[in-house]
């Protein structure tokens, strides 16, 4: 499904390449932590994870901030739900627009689009799903919460600020839902040690 949504003649570079292969992790893990969860369907769930990047190959990487609007754009039509995804991906709480304005790199007219939409969105166990399973998916493999907080912090991606404190707080409090549905740490699922 993400071939169809790929701009024509994507460029093929490494970025993209990372991108699409992030893309295939967020949706292994999304899928094989939808099936210990009886309420998700594992094939929506991969679809999820698969689809929820699909607005960086339409993006310069100096534009990538604007991604998770440019997904939702691109499938609000046909694919009201996947956009949701899309849209809300990123933002663990959708009510901080602190945290909004942080991540679109000060741009408030992105931010409050971004806002604006998200008030109108409920949160799902599927939304929950995609947060954590997009934090915790590297190219290759999963990683922790806290290393993949610490690797943003590396590259100057985010400042520990209490801001920042409050997106990895709320980063927990989505894992800690996900613990809850299926009923053991995921962690321990996707072998996270």
């Amino acid at each position: 499904m993400l071939e169809k949504y790929l701009p024509e003649g994507w460029d093929l570079n490494l970025r993209s390449v990372v991108v699409y292969r992030h893309s295939l992790t967020a949706a292994d893990t999304a899928k094989r932590l939808a099936s210990h969860i009886s309420l998700l369907d594992s094939d929506t769930a991969y679809t999820y994870g698969l689809m929820h990047d699909v607005g960086k190959f339409h993006l310069k990487p100096r534009e990538f901030y604007k991604h998770p609007r440019v997904g939702y754009e691109l499938l609000k039509e046909q694919y009201p739900d996947i956009a949701e995804v899309c849209i809300s991906h990123a933002f663990p709480d959708f009510a901080s627009f602190e945290h909004m304005l942080r991540y679109c790199h000060d741009d408030k007219k992105e931010a409050d689009a971004v806002y604006s939409i998200l008030q109108g969105i409920t949160r799902t166990s599927y939304i929950d799903l995609i947060q954590f399973c997009d934090k915790v998916s590297g190219v290759d493999g999963w990683m922790s919460l806290e290393t993949k907080f610490d690797w943003y912090c590396s590259k100057d991606e985010i400042i520990h600020d209490e801001i920042t404190d409050h997106y990895n707080m709320s980063l927990q409090a989505v894992k800690l839902r996900l613990d809850e549905l299926v009923g053991e740490d995921v962690y321990g699922v996707l072998g996270i040690t």
